[in-house]
């Protein structure tokens, strides 16, 4: 088994969907968490000054679609075809897209123009981009795409606490009840057990 490290903050955001797919491949991992004040020393060692890096017997890579996108087909969580392959990637994508947005409001450094574009989002951004995934998931059985478990189901559950602290709105259960769906999905497979248990609690 080659040896595994995992760098990120202690917290979920863009990391917690390769933890928990490392988990669900049963691939034993270092779980490298660091903190704001020592990431100026780490971020020098990664491959674009970005994190998550996923290191694999020295090699290290970089973006967290990229990793999540391997480590989904290394575990059986891919498509069977290049067109099943294409709806998750799309899908996925569409997933990011929505974080994008949303980060463009959570870190504007002007706190005035940051109350406003968050104003304007959750009423003329945000509705139509969550029906929308809403109903994506809904025509999938409660999953991403294909209608079954993929690797996009771990990278929307592991960002969703995230997505839902960007957007401030904690009641995303409520109005798009498809999203519990997913995440119930993927946190109740017996393969995460053990992570889940014994990682350190985060809310974001």
């Amino acid at each position: 088994m080659p040896k595994v490290v995992f760098t990120y903050f202690n917290g979920k955001a863009l990391g917690e969907s390769a933890r928990l797919l490392l988990s669900y491949g049963g691939q034993e991992f270092e779980d490298n968490r660091f903190t704001i004040e020592t990431w100026p020393a780490i971020k020098p060692t990664t491959p674009f000054g970005q994190a998550p890096m996923l290191e694999i017997d020295g090699k290290k890579y970089a973006q967290s679609m990229a990793i999540a996108r391997y480590l989904g087909r290394k575990y059986g969580l891919g498509g069977a075809t290049l067109e099943e392959d294409l709806e998750i990637d799309m899908n996925a994508d569409f997933i990011n897209d929505i974080r994008a947005k949303a980060a463009t409001v959570q870190y504007e450094a002007d706190e005035a123009l940051k109350k406003k574009k968050h104003e304007d989002f959750t009423q003329n951004v945000y509705p139509a981009l969550l029906n929308k995934l809403n109903e994506i998931i809904g025509q999938n059985n409660g999953y991403i795409a294909l209608g079954k478990l993929t690797w996009a189901d771990f990278v929307f559950a592991g960002m969703y606490d995230y997505l839902k602290f960007m957007m401030q709105t904690p009641d995303l259960d409520e109005k798009y009840p498809n999203f519990k769906k997913v995440v119930d999905h993927v946190y109740s497979l017996p393969q995460l057990k053990a992570y889940l248990a014994a990682a350190p609690k985060c809310e974001v």
